[in-house]
């Protein structure tokens, strides 16, 4: 799902040197179905992109729904049980925020997702029982870890990590880095990215957050930030979204796993900070379901989390919610 739930934009600046015994090594690719985009200072220039590349692989075979043979699409098929060290630390992580979102975020979401053409199979027709009968298989209550092996309750039960999978890669690809002797980087993965220490003009890494809009603007930024030693996820429905063939109304890409249907919200779009990209990730899915009400009781419960909300008020303006560490890091914010 999550490469499905890739809005708001998050874009690199300033890619100057100084004098240093470390120079700038950019890689790119693509992953996941999207891109990824990681800068770093390494020392004599080194470039690690084989070392990152086998880090994607590892995700994917473990992780991927679109890989046939992976950890997660055995299980889905019910041909195993068995998972492996990096599925179970998305799984225990996953299940503990949904626990903590009060299942706003559930990762067995995924055949209801497909139902409405946003998932890794073809969408179904909208048929009212077909869709009652898939919301019986959605509930991360269904699924058990016991010793490395996961059992379901509902055999139907399907697992999608998409909306947390790519925060997780962006902090597996740091551990990378860090083992390498790397402290200073900006890791991008699908839009949900970590920079730790400094770039190359010894400046603390600037990233811009894009407004809500469905077409990117000159003036595209609603804000752009300074970032240290903190990873940043952001999720918004007002570019991705179906159109009803019948009578072109717009459904949202983001599936209340309660209801099993689109949200209707004046949220247009949050943005996370963590020390964790994975948990930003998460969260900042599990707010969208949320909503701005509920969205801000749970952030004020969570002090560890920095966050941005833009939602639309009573006459339709543009509002914003910011939390006191964001507004310390933010540069620049449009009015």
């Amino acid at each position: 799902m999550k490469n499905l739930l890739y809005f708001v934009t998050l874009l690199l600046f300033s890619c100057g040197t100084i004098p240093t015994n470390k120079s700038l090594v950019s890689n790119f690719g693509y992953t996941q179905g999207t891109t990824y985009n990681i800068r770093y200072m390494s020392p004599n220039g080194e470039d690690l992109k084989n070392d990152i590349n086998r880090v994607l692989q590892q995700v994917d075979y473990s992780l991927s729904t679109y890989k046939t043979e992976s950890t997660i699409s055995k299980i889905n098929r019910n041909e195993s049980t068995k998972t492996d060290s990096l599925f179970v630390r998305v799984f225990e992580a996953a299940v503990r925020i949904a626990e903590e979102t009060n299942g706003s975020f559930d990762p067995t979401i995924a055949p209801i997702v497909n139902y409405w053409g946003f998932g890794f199979e073809q969408p179904q027709n909208t048929d009212k029982e077909l869709h009652a009968n898939l919301m019986k298989t959605v509930g991360y209550e269904k699924l058990q870890l016991k010793e490395n092996l996961l059992f379901k309750t509902n055999p139907n039960t399907q697992l999608d990590f998409n909306a947390i999978a790519q925060g997780f890669t962006v902090d597996l690809i740091g551990e990378e880095l860090q083992k390498k002797g790397i402290n200073d980087y900006m890791i991008e993965v699908g839009g949900e990215l970590k920079c730790k220490g400094y770039n190359a003009d010894n400046m603390l890494w600037r990233i811009g957050i894009d407004k809500p809009t469905e077409n990117l603007q000159e003036n595209r930024f609603q804000a752009i930030i300074e970032v240290h030693d903190m990873a940043v996820a952001s999720s918004g429905n007002y570019r991705k979204f179906k159109v009803d063939d019948q009578d072109g109304s717009k459904y949202a890409h983001t599936i209340h796993p309660k209801t099993g249907k689109p949200i209707q919200t004046d949220l247009l779009s949050v943005t996370i900070l963590s020390k964790s990209c994975m948990e930003a990730d998460a969260y900042a899915t599990a707010c969208m379901v949320m909503g701005v009400e509920k969205s801000l009781k749970f952030l004020k419960k969570h002090p560890d989390l920095d966050a941005l909300l833009i939602y639309t008020g009573p006459q339709g303006q543009w509002l914003n919610y910011q939390t006191e560490g964001f507004a310390t890091i933010s540069i620049y914010q449009e009015r």
